[in-house]
């Protein structure tokens, strides 16, 4: 410990000079020193050392093994933000006394900074000796040979003086007239003289094996020790004592040796009861874990903790190298693990006897089978099994859950202040006459969109009572979700840390943020059009004729919030129509009709509406001046398309800066970056054969500009919110590609890298905000905003 504690000091001072560097230059160049600013500023920089120190105390100071390493990266990220919101709490805390103490704003931050840096690396060293990188469990080696036709018996035994020795002479005696069998009895830890009893029977009867340890490790733990031991074809496992005949283990046997892969033995009920002599504790014990079981594991299997099981090789080679519980629960995890692996699971009704010597406890054994049962969930969810193919739920939950926390933190502040409240005071004022039962609209306070967001905004008053911050806070939500989506619509592109870095981009994406401080309804476009893409892809991966219908209604949800979705509907229309689409998925025409459909359905408020005032959305469409083009031509066409793709670039960028003339912006180095990154992006995903995202960047740019003319600073970017979405996409392509040529070519080593990729990312990622934070500051106490 003495060696690792030095290890962790020396990596701890390389993370402080990286966290304490970081930080004041941050400080430097914001010049925030006070309030909840300064505690997002400290979580930015201790986020960079937290990346050093995993690389450094993984391979370093513990030295664990690689082959956990996912579960060491998940069990990390959850210790290390508890310490770095120890010591972000304590920071923000100091820095209220910088108005008490005649002492520089910087010497009282670090002197902050010191102080819950001392608390968290007493919490950061704990939990990853004791959590993060403890001893990898012990893998479980099977005996490679083994004898056909052979039957193994693993009987576990904790003190059985008393019932073993007749056990185990009435097993020899019969079980031999059945099959070629061996019996390995496992000592578990006992302290009576089990041990000597299994030797003097072992020496009578050759076939009898003695296994076993000095400590006690529960009934699962003994059954894995002599399933590893066995060599025969067929292996079962039965409980010390005469619970279950010779009759129901050669049952068991026969229908391994029928071709069976599982079998589990299943009491019968007689007179009400599972075993004969059963009490009714042990009955109303049993049954109700078994609905337990029945309901969060294996549905359809009748009696789990049935202590008779086999199985053949093969399944018990896949099943027990990976089997982790030690006590009550280990027979539900290996029933679950069986199912997973797609293994038949056979039940055999057997009558068996109730004997005494039962160690089921009336209040210890419920609170420790719910414990294992709990214990067992967590270890499916994360994956822990390390199973072919599984994906790790909780880890993915919880990246979405922390993606969707940040992004709604980041879009807190000013939400309610900038901008200030203009014409979405009319969708809101229509969401409250919808609360109170005074109208029913078929479309918004724009004649073009349909009225669904106004109907949701009723919705959140009915529930939560009508006030003026529920609309804004609504939209901000929809937005930290955007988030959250497009981490799973750039996986499915392109891969998880296209997503990753696609999520992060938005996260802190300046327009995004602003657009989504109103609470208009095309604010909410971004969602729904990637919900709507997500189905779409799913239709294709799948094969899917009700994913298509899925996705055909979500497009008519995503129309709803702004009539511009009309052109990425007709670009995906294309996409699904071509013979490539329909050859690989094969679906009918029959479920195209029915997308048709679907989509008719999901808009037919607002084709009434235009039915019945025969054109009503164009009509209005047409006296919005202030935004259409009204005298199109290729000059018009041309200068709308340059402004057009200047108002996106300043999107994907966060430029804030406004320059008089349009070639200006060409000098700008970010614009020019990110113009690039767009077009490598581009290509990389049009070679890769998943072009999408490009086909809707063409297909915007292509129709907006000859009927769109305004583009003015971030309030028109919702317009093109869609397209600047897709172009995120293709940005995070490229970087993730720029990415993996530099470490190709390099050939730097991960240790180094990965720090190194991560750190600029972070950078990247949190130099959005300050822009947008400086626009909102200056904006905070002017006519801009709500505050003045």
């Amino acid at each position: 410990m003495i060696q690792q504690l030095l290890k962790f000091g020396a990596t701890g001072v390389l993370n402080t000079l990286i966290d304490f560097g970081v930080f004041n230059l941050l400080v430097a160049i914001t010049g925030i020193t006070s309030g909840w600013e300064v505690g997002l500023l400290n979580g930015i920089a201790l986020a960079l050392a937290a990346t050093n120190s995993y690389v450094f105390n993984r391979n370093w100071t513990f030295n664990t093994n690689r082959e956990y390493q996912n579960e060491q990266v998940q069990r990390f990220i959850i210790a290390t933000l508890i310490g770095m919101f120890i010591n972000s709490s304590i920071v923000t805390a100091v820095s209220a006394f910088i108005t008490w103490v005649p002492v520089s704003a910087l010497i009282i931050l670090n002197g902050g900074k010191l102080l819950g840096a001392a608390a968290s690396s007493t919490w950061n060293f704990l939990t990853y000796r004791n959590l993060v990188f403890k001893a990898s469990p012990q893998v479980l080696i099977f005996n490679d040979s083994y004898t056909p036709g052979l039957v193994s018996l693993i009987i576990p035994a904790y003190n059985e003086m008393e019932r073993l020795p007749r056990r185990l002479l009435n097993l020899a005696a019969a079980l031999p007239e059945y099959f070629p069998v061996e019996i390995l009895v496992v000592d578990d830890g006992s302290s009576d003289n089990t041990g000597d009893i299994i030797h003097k029977l072992s020496d009578r009867f050759p076939f009898i094996r003695c296994l076993g340890y000095p400590d006690n490790r529960g009934k699962g733990e003994a059954v894995r020790t002599g399933m590893s031991a066995a060599a025969g074809e067929f292996l079962i496992y039965t409980d010390a004592d005469d619970t279950f005949t010779e009759e129901h283990i050669a049952m068991v046997a026969e229908k391994l040796r029928q071709g069976a892969e599982v079998v589990a033995a299943c009491r019968q009920e007689i007179d009400g009861k599972r075993l004969a002599g059963e009490s009714i504790l042990r009955q109303i014990l049993g049954k109700g874990f078994n609905c337990v079981v029945q309901f969060m594991f294996l549905p359809g299997l009748n009696d789990t903790q049935c202590g008779l099981k086999g199985f053949n090789r093969q399944a018990a080679q896949a099943v027990f190298p990976r089997q982790r519980l030690k006590r009550f629960a280990f027979d539900v995890e290996l029933l679950s693990l069986a199912r997973v692996f797609d293994f038949n699971i056979i039940q055999v009704p057997v009558q068996a006897i109730d004997c005494e010597g039962s160690r089921v406890h009336c209040l210890r054994t419920p609170i420790q089978m719910a414990g294992e049962l709990l214990k067992l969930k967590m270890a499916f969810l994360t994956n822990r099994y390390r199973l072919p193919g599984a994906e790790r739920h909780l880890q993915n939950a919880a990246l979405a859950a922390g993606l969707f926390l940040v992004a709604l933190a980041v879009r807190i502040p000013w939400l309610w202040e900038v901008p200030r409240y203009i014409d979405e005071l009319k969708e809101v004022n229509l969401a409250y006459l919808i609360y109170q039962g005074e109208a029913w609209p078929l479309h918004n306070a724009a004649h073009d969109i349909g009225a669904l967001h106004n109907y949701i905004l009723a919705g959140v008053f009915k529930i939560l009572g009508p006030g003026i911050y529920w609309p804004r806070l609504y939209v901000a939500i929809t937005a930290a979700l955007t988030v959250v989506l497009i981490y799973y619509l750039g996986k499915h592109f392109y891969g998880k840390w296209v997503g990753i870095i696609a999520a992060g981009l938005l996260l802190t994406n300046g327009m995004h943020i602003l657009v989504t401080h109103m609470a208009w309804s095309n604010c909410t476009t971004p969602f729904f059009f990637i919900l709507a893409m997500m189905a779409t892809l799913r239709a294709e991966e799948n094969k899917s004729g009700k994913w298509l219908l899925t996705a055909a209604f979500l497009w008519a949800m995503a129309l709803q919030t702004h009539s511009s979705v009309i052109i990425y509907i007709l670009v995906v229309a294309i996409y699904i129509l071509r013979p490539g689409f329909r050859n690989i998925t094969g679906i009918n025409f029959k479920w195209y009709l029915g997308a048709a459909c679907a989509f008719l359905l999901g808009y037919s408020n607002m084709i009434y509406y235009n039915l019945v005032s025969i054109g009503g959305s164009i009509r209005w469409l047409s006296n919005k001046g202030y935004a259409m083009e009204n005298s199109p031509s290729l000059f018009s066409y041309l200068h709308n398309w340059q402004q057009m793709y200047i108002e996106l670039i300043r999107a994907m960028g966060s430029i804030y800066i406004d320059y008089g003339n349009s070639w200006q912006y060409l000098i700008n180095p970010v614009f020019l970056i990110v113009s690039v990154l767009l077009l490598a992006g581009s290509y990389l995903a049009i070679k890769k054969g998943q072009a999408l995202p490009v086909w809707i960047l063409i297909g915007g740019f292509a129709l907006i500009p000859w009927i769109n003319q305004r583009y003015v600073f971030y309030l028109a970017t919702r317009y093109i919110m869609p397209l600047i979405i897709c172009g995120i996409l293709l940005i995070a392509y490229a970087l993730s590609e720029i990415a993996q040529i530099a470490y190709d070519r390099w050939q730097v080593r991960r240790l180094a890298f990965m720090p190194l990729a991560t750190g600029t990312l972070l950078l990247i990622i949190t130099l959005q905000l300050v822009p947008l934070y400086s626009y909102c500051g200056r904006l905070e106490n002017t006519n801009e905003s709500n505050q003045a």
